[in-house]
């Protein structure tokens, strides 16, 4: 099984700024009970690794954690996708030229010294085919970004690229690959998995 985990909300989710890998805004304080609900729903597991974006957002939100783990690594791999000039910037602030070259093609589009999803697609070959051979014998959590994580969890399930784009991680949002299947769930809800 491997768990998606997306870090903690942080300033500039609150002011809805684009927030690549160039960037590290604050993270906010973590919601008590919504830390509980999440270990709690992990409390019976011993994960075998615990793999953390070396984003510093991730690393302070993994510290908030009391899952049980054997191994941890902070993973280059899995930072955020680079946002380039538009990093700091709400999408109102982006040229609106810009924007429509971008949700024409949203796949390939790259913003000036940043990366397209293709190139963080191709970016987590090595880790996905890693997590891709322990996902069946093995518990591993992923703490790490949204889109960042879509992108691994499309890669790892190989979906197609439309579908990858239209998956969403709020930061209570964990998703979970499990004998070849995606669940989702929101924590600190009273709902079971979903199964997508």
């Amino acid at each position: 099984m491997i768990v998606f985990l997306r870090h903690g909300k942080t300033k500039w989710n609150l002011e809805k700024k684009l927030q690549g890998k160039e960037n590290n805004s604050m993270l906010l304080p973590v919601n008590k009970i919504f830390l509980e609900s999440l270990n709690n729903e992990f409390n019976n597991i011993i994960f075998d690794k615990i793999y953390i974006s070396s984003l510093k957002r991730a690393i302070d939100f993994a510290n908030y954690l009391n899952l049980a783990y054997k191994e941890k690594i902070i993973c280059d791999d899995i930072v955020e996708i680079a946002f380039g000039v538009f990093s700091g910037k709400r999408l109102s602030e982006i040229d609106p030229e810009l924007l429509r070259l971008r949700n024409n093609d949203k796949w390939n589009f790259k913003p000036e010294r940043g990366e397209s999803y293709c190139d963080l697609y191709n970016r987590l070959n090595d880790i996905s085919s890693e997590l891709s051979k322990e996902q069946n014998n093995k518990n591993i959590v992923i703490v790490g970004h949204e889109t960042c994580n879509k992108v691994l969890i499309g890669k790892i399930m190989n979906f197609k690229k439309e579908r990858i784009l239209s998956l969403k991680q709020p930061n209570e949002m964990i998703y979970k690959i499990d004998h070849n299947n995606l669940y989702k769930k929101e924590i600190g809800k009273d709902i079971e998995w979903e199964k997508l």
